[in-house]
Order: structure tokens, then C-alpha cells, then sequence
């Protein structure tokens, strides 16, 4: 199974992105499958066309798998839900046979 993949995009002047790679990190110590993650800050350039590419006018915001999953910080739970949601997806696009 290939890694589930989550991107935290953060602003220094946030109050919020620091608790949003919390609950991401909480989340990845707990999951039994391999889990990415990556904080894309948009004080950097990167980071501003990160946010660009997928909208985001406002931080924290969390994408899982290339997709804007929350902006804002989600609770430990629904942020362990859409990963498991993404990871259930995948496994079953993997049984598919084409």
C-alpha cells in the first residue's frame, strides 16, 4: 500500500497551524500504516504555491492526499476518520483489476 500523504499548510502568524501539526502528528504515531507528513509554510515559496495550487485563503489548512480535507483544526477523531476514509478508498482502488 503506498503511504497516505498529509500536507499541513501553516502561517507563522497563526495562532492555530501550531495545533493543527499537533493533531497531524498525533494522528501519525497512531496509525498502523505508513503516514507522510509534511508542513508547507506559506512564509516560504513553495508554501505560497502550495496554497495557491489548491486555494487555500486561510491557515491551517490540511490536505490529505493532494486534497483540502480541513481548514482550520479538526478534533484528533475526524482527522483520524478522513485518513482512514482516504486509506479504505485506496485499498479499494488497489483490488480493482484492470
Amino acid at each position: 500500500m503506498d503511504p497516505i500523504f498529509i500536507e499541513v499548510i501553516t502561517s507563522p502568524n497563526c495562532p492555530h497551524s501550531p495545533k493543527a501539526l499537533k493533531v497531524a502528528r498525533e494522528i501519525i504515531t497512531k496509525c498502523k500504516f505508513p503516514v507522510i507528513l509534511q508542513e508547507s509554510s506559506i512564509i516560504t515559496e513553495e508554501g505560497q504555491i502550495r496554497a495557491y495550487e489548491f486555494n487555500v485563503d486561510s491557515t491551517p489548512a490540511i490536505l490529505i492526499n493532494g486534497r483540502v480535507a480541513f481548514v482550520g483544526v479538526p478534533t484528533a477523531d475526524e482527522l483520524r476518520n478522513a485518513v482512514m476514509e482516504v486509506k479504505e478508498k485506496e485499498e479499494d482502488r488497489n483490488t480493482y483489476f484492470f
